[in-house]
């Protein structure tokens, strides 16, 4: 016996030793290999050279040292990638005014010349020739070589066109013609006068690039900037502002000799090449998850050599990835690790022209991109403090959930969300349809003094400023989640996780709730409450990015209510803006198109402030440019009754058939503004005057198809297509009532019939002025029957909201004019599965089951009242 306990004791404390001797990411080990990449014998990496073949070689190397399979092409570690026309400058780069006086200028981002992208190879020493902006035609009057001699010379050019005569040149004068003109007029360089800021060349559409083949060889085309400018020409005793100014002013070419010699020197390739993906592989185990398969990866080049001569090592972008990626090889080959999926270890190439390593590889897979589980991603974790930034936390959610199940606490307590990240690897990836992460120490980038990446992109992103101890985090990290995702029983290729993706990943938009009235009855809509449609909290679920809040404006009942119509606006839309005070981190006032471009990333709901009832402007434009002042970019001209100047939906006949002429003008003065024109609730005849005197789209923001709902509330076909000739969109209400008409005659048969039992009138507005112990049977009596005869009916849930998605779809013939307009917080009973506004996501699940491509579900979310948003914005004052 005791034997026995001695034996088990001993194996319990061998088995606490392998335990205790498991290999562990090492800091100090991967920063050595960051050490030698980005030495300066790599010369930047920059894919398509020797140096950046040498580094994949040493990676490959590293690979087969630690364990990991070739997992290339033809049995080798590489996947060669094609890199057209790559472009690559080579030192000496040279800008030197040599006489009268001798002064040295240096390329550079931010410096006093960068050579042009396209231009000829050479050194050239001449005499400069300010050449006005280098046009010469005849038969558009201007001519800025006509009496100048530039043969053997440099000539000086303006970008772009005279503005006078913009529509006339600017097709054909760009900088491809001027440096062929130049050519044909004798002269050996040019020079481009960088006067312009980079909005002004984007407005003006100048290009900065030249075609290849344009230059002869030895014509050197260079971009200066001012202070070369200034030298020029104050040394040649001119001034280039007052030729420029009197060109504009007096719309005339002025041209100068200036006795200035400048010499000038470029090396520019521009071939095709190509460089390798490194790739290797830990094959699965296991019979059939073996075939399942998790990519680590990251980019190895970084940009080289700059124009400025100064070597960019990049060892945090992105050394630091090869490193992490060697690391964990290391690891899972000391700790004899066996997976059940295959792993897959990469380092791209071309991430820094334009992410074409990780997009060669997306496009010609080496493992089926269909059985890929996730792609993990690495770039830019060797500064920083401590935090791990995180893309695809939030977008795949529920994926990342399943990984912290076996997450160390620590390690969750460094997580941090990076919303909507796009710009590495990762994003090539996601273009298919893959699960992907991407990992990032220390905040985003901010070019801040306390940027926590100061060195992005600068020639300073060396060896010395990695921190051995977030490549050690860092792998750590992504070693748990492989060891962990790769003997999991779980299905991790659920496609799921891409739906709610392309979920999260688009801009959904509801255009229309009636939920301020609940925050003014004092809901606390920054907690999620277990009554109402709408709260913050619900709002986050459904992942939603813009929310128009309706501050409603019911028809007037006497002459008082109709004199305070706008009254009750203002304490709406007052009300809205304490609730977005009352809460910054989470809400934020969308009073343009770039307002909430401008929120993607941030975590935050648009509001857009709506009105529900052009009863609210009193008749008075003035009152319409006061709540345009105020924030409100959209308004429903009418309710269930007609305004002063419009027939209104409910009303049994058309009392101005339409639109009367104060109502037209209200059209009109909307366009103006850059109000949304809405025209939900509003008589047929009225939408079609609108359809007449609008010149900006419109929206039908909470309505329903007619011909699935025979509700004189719904659009019929007929006006479906008007709608989309105008390029308006139709948001589709979720109201039961307006999605199934008959069904909602059977629920008002039976509360007129318990109203009659009750001795209570029919009509909701005096029901409400009844007796309020008759009310409070009735209410009971009809809930609670009501409820009997929802069981026995066919349930409207969200299928049928997507019926009349796809009813539209197909009257209009394409998905271009239909959106989500939901009315909660304004209906009784939502549709099931569409409780609430956090649930809105099961709309995608059901446009992905009914085979809606992608790019469909995203215009139905949203991107189509988008369209229509920034149309009538960019409308205003036309």
């Amino acid at each position: 016996m005791k034997r026995t306990l001695i034996l088990f004791s001993i194996l319990f404390l061998l088995a606490n030793c392998i335990v205790y001797a498991q290999a562990k990411p090492d800091g100090k080990r991967a920063w050595e290999i960051v050490n030698y990449l980005a030495s300066e014998e790599f010369k930047g990496r920059k894919s398509g050279t020797p140096e950046y073949q040498k580094a994949a070689e040493y990676v490959a190397a590293k690979m087969k040292e630690y364990g990991l399979q070739p997992g290339g092409e033809k049995g080798t570690y590489f996947q060669q990638v094609p890199f057209k026309n790559w472009r690559n400058y080579e030192q000496p780069i040279r800008l030197e005014i040599t006489a009268p006086v001798h002064r040295v200028y240096y390329a550079g981002r931010n410096r006093d010349f960068m050579p042009t992208r396209g231009t000829g190879s050479g050194v050239i020493k001449t005499q400069v020739i300010f050449a006005g902006y280098g046009i010469s035609s005849k038969k558009h009057n201007w001519d800025d070589y006509e009496n100048l001699d530039v043969k053997g010379k440099i000539v000086m050019t303006v970008p772009g066109v005279p503005e006078s005569k913009e529509k006339e040149l600017r097709r054909d004068w760009t900088i491809n013609k001027k440096i062929e003109t130049a050519v044909s007029k004798g002269a050996v360089g040019m020079i481009r006068m960088n006067i312009f800021s980079y909005t002004q060349m984007r407005q003006r559409r100048i290009s900065s690039s030249v075609k290849k083949g344009i230059c002869p060889e030895g014509f050197v085309v260079l971009t200066a900037n001012r202070n070369f400018l200034d030298d020029v020409f104050y040394i040649g005793k001119k001034s280039w502002k007052y030729f420029v100014s009197k060109m504009i002013r007096e719309k005339k070419s002025f041209t100068a000799s200036l006795d200035v010699a400048v010499e000038m020197e470029v090396h520019f390739t521009q071939e095709d090449r190509e460089a390798p993906n490194v790739i290797g592989i830990l094959p699965g185990k296991d019979p059939k998850l073996k075939d399942e398969y998790i990519i680590i990866g990251g980019h190895l080049d970084h940009v080289g050599v700059g124009v400025d001569g100064f070597v960019y090592n990049g060892a945090d972008d992105n050394a630091g990835s090869a490193a992490v990626i060697l690391e964990i090889a290391r690891v899972l080959k000391a700790n004899k690790f066996r997976p059940d999926r295959t792993l897959v270890f990469a380092s791209w190439a071309g991430e820094e022209l334009g992410l074409i390593g990780s997009r060669h590889y997306t496009k010609k897979p080496l493992y089926p991109l269909k059985k890929t589980v996730v792609y993990m991603n690495i770039d830019m974790v060797g500064c920083g403090d401590t935090d791990l930034y995180v893309g695809g936390m939030w977008e795949f959610s529920d994926f990342y959930d399943f990984l912290k199940e076996n997450m160390d606490e620590e390690m969750k307590k460094r997580l941090r969300f990076r919303l909507n990240y796009r710009g590495s690897d990762h994003t090539a990836f996601l273009g298919k349809g893959v699960t992907s992460i991407s990992l990032r120490t220390g905040n985003v980038l901010t070019r801040e003094l306390d940027d926590e990446h100061p060195e992005y992109h600068y020639p300073g992103d060396d060896p010395n400023i990695i921190e051995p101890e977030l490549l050690e985090l860092s792998a750590q990290y992504y070693h748990d989640i492989l060891v962990f995702l790769a003997n999991s029983r779980k299905n991790l290729l659920d496609p799921i996780h891409h739906i709610n993706f392309v979920h999260k990943d688009s801009i959904v938009v509801d255009i229309h709730c009636d939920t301020i009235g609940r925050y003014l009855r004092g809901t606390d809509l920054s907690k999620d409450n277990p009554r109402g449609h709408i709260d913050i909290p619900k709002l986050k679920q459904g992942a939603m990015d813009l929310q128009v809040f309706a501050c409603f404006v019911g028809p007037p009942r006497n002459e008082l209510q109709k004199n305070q119509a706008a009254k009750r606006a203002f304490s709406q839309i007052d009300g809205l803006y304490r609730l977005v005070d009352e809460n910054p981190d989470d809400l934020a006032f969308v009073k343009s198109y770039g307002d909430l471009m401008r929120l993607r990333g941030k975590g935050k709901t648009g509001i857009l402030i709506g009105i529900e009832g052009g009863y609210a402007i009193e008749n008075e434009l003035s009152l319409l440019r006061t709540f345009y002042n105020l924030g409100v970019r959209l308004m429903t001209l009418t309710h269930w009754t007609r305004t002063d100047w419009a027939d209104a939906s409910g009303d049994e006949q058309a009392k101005f058939c339409g639109l009367t002429e104060f109502g037209e003008k209200v059209v009109k003065e909307m366009n103006r503004l850059g109000i949304i024109i809405d025209v939900s609730h509003v008589h047929d005849e009225t939408f079609w005057d609108v359809i007449k005197a609008t010149n900006s789209p419109i929206v039908a923001s909470h309505s329903c198809c007619r011909a699935l709902s025979d509700h004189f509330r719904n659009l019929s076909d007929e006006m479906l297509k008007a709608l989309a000739k105008n390029g308006g969109v139709i948001g589709i209400n979720y109201a039961p009532g307006f999605l199934n008409a008959e069904q909602s005659k059977k629920f008002d048969a039976l509360r007129q019939e318990i109203a009659e039992k009750y001795d209570l009138p029919t009509d909701y507005r005096e029901l409400r002025k009844a007796d309020p112990e008759k009310r409070k049977k009735f209410s009971k009596e009809y809930r609670q029957r009501s409820e009997e005869l929802a069981k026995t009916l066919p349930p409207i849930d969200v299928k049928t909201v997507v019926d009349h998605i796809d009813h539209v779809v197909k009257v209009t013939g394409k998905a271009d004019y239909v959106g989500l307009g939901s009315d909660f917080d304004g209906i009784g009973r939502p549709p099931v599965g569409l409780e609430h506004v956090g649930k809105i996501s099961n709309i995608t699940k059901e446009l992905f089951r009914r085979g809606y491509k992608e790019s469909d579900i995203k215009k139905i979310l949203g991107g189509n009242f988008l369209r229509v948003m920034n149309k009538v914005f960019s409308n205003k004052d036309k």
